[in-house]
């Protein structure tokens, strides 16, 4: 019996545009987009900020020597955090949901974002008895490790559990400790496959 429902963050609650970023910065370095995405979105220095291995500073100070990145750091914390947008329809789920579960939140994310998003979109954030994003955490999705140290916190056994990203090898990481998983499509998708787990709505 599902006794809670876990949600991912980025393209389930809020869309985003890393794009959009990415060419702001681009632009500012004079340097092609392919290089600034590799640096912000794929590299060891991109994924040690969302495990919280090096500061915000750290990682301004990163962006800087490897793009010879012009901007002060408060244009840098603006193109880096104006990226997302509500989905629509995603809080009056959760408002339903909340009535019968506690909400969790598991995030691959990092300081900057996530000190964001909580400014821009509380309304979101009230929902959720706690969140877990990975920069706190110390590990990232899809590693086992950040299922089973939030399985600890909320007490609970991972058949308890649902967890919905829109991202399959994140959901495979969370089906590696044993939880119960959904793949986001879309909010009308999500709510069929929430009613065929018999989770109330």
């Amino acid at each position: 019996m599902i006794k809670t429902v876990i949600f991912d963050m980025g393209k389930v609650l809020l869309d985003y545009d890393a794009r959009k970023a990415g060419m702001r910065f681009a632009k500012a370095c004079k340097v092609p987009l392919a290089k600034v995405w590799l640096h912000f979105f794929t590299s060891p220095t991109e994924k040690a900020y969302t495990r919280g291995e090096i500061t915000t500073r750290e990682f301004y100070r990163h962006a800087k020597q490897a793009l010879k990145l012009p901007v002060p750091f408060s244009t840098f914390k603006h193109y880096w955090n104006d990226i997302f947008t509500e989905i629509e329809g995603m809080e009056k789920l959760l408002i339903q949901l909340k009535k019968h579960y506690p909400l969790y939140l598991i995030s691959n994310t990092n300081q900057l974002h996530f000190d964001h998003i909580k400014k821009e979109f509380p309304h979101i954030f009230r929902h959720f008895k706690k969140t877990f994003p990975s920069h706190e955490m110390g590990s990232r999705k899809p590693e086992p490790e950040i299922f089973l140290k939030v399985l600890k916190k909320i007490k609970m056994k991972p058949e308890e559990t649902v967890f919905i990203d829109d991202v399959q090898k994140f959901l495979d990481g969370a089906k590696s400790v044993g939880m119960n998983t959904i793949l986001f499509g879309n909010r009308e998708k999500l709510v069929r496959d929430l009613k065929k787990m018999n989770v109330k709505i």
